[in-house]
């Protein structure tokens, strides 16, 4: 039994030559000893960084004049604050050009957008890049067994670096 009496005082002896990390206080009480947050710092808070980058979203957006006499075909608008800027402004340059029913096609952010015309449908697709876009509207339209596909349009919308 004599040798069970020293057990705990070996058991406690790491606790007792630990010091605590940065940002932490020593804190004890009876039979423990520990590491705790300075008071108001808060455990899990991440080191704050001096520099952190902020990134503005871009719009696009692809109008097409899909009247019988479609005149202008299609009209674009790129790098926009926001999905109804970048909507307005490309039917805007729509109707100005004399499109009688201009409706987006598609509307996009921070990637590329393409508008791929075959000989009976219209196919549009967003992609990070202007190749990868491509492909997929060129995948899409003859899927649906549309013969012709051509890129007519492709145009990126990417994000800005702000800061």
């Amino acid at each position: 039994m004599s040798r069970w009496k020293f057990l705990p005082i070996i058991l406690l002896a790491p606790f007792a030559l630990q010091a605590c990390p940065p940002g932490t206080v020593p804190q004890q009480g009876t039979g423990w000893q520990g590491c705790a947050p300075v008071p108001g710092t808060g455990a899990s808070a991440p080191p704050r960084s001096e520099h952190q980058d902020i990134w503005m979203d871009r719009w696009g957006a692809i109008v097409v004049d899909t009247s019988p006499r479609g005149s202008i075909g299609f009209t674009s608008a790129t790098d926009m604050k926001n999905k109804a800027q970048a909507e307005k402004a490309a039917l805007k340059s729509c109707r100005k050009k004399g499109g009688a029913k201009c409706e987006v096609v598609i509307a996009y952010y921070n990637q590329c957008a393409v508008l791929i015309w075959g000989d009976r449908t219209i196919s549009t697709s967003g992609a990070p890049s202007e190749a990868q876009a491509k492909q997929r509207g060129i995948d899409k339209c003859t899927r649906a067994d549309d013969t012709n596909c051509e890129l007519v349009y492709s145009g990126c919308s990417l994000p800005q670096h702000v800061r």
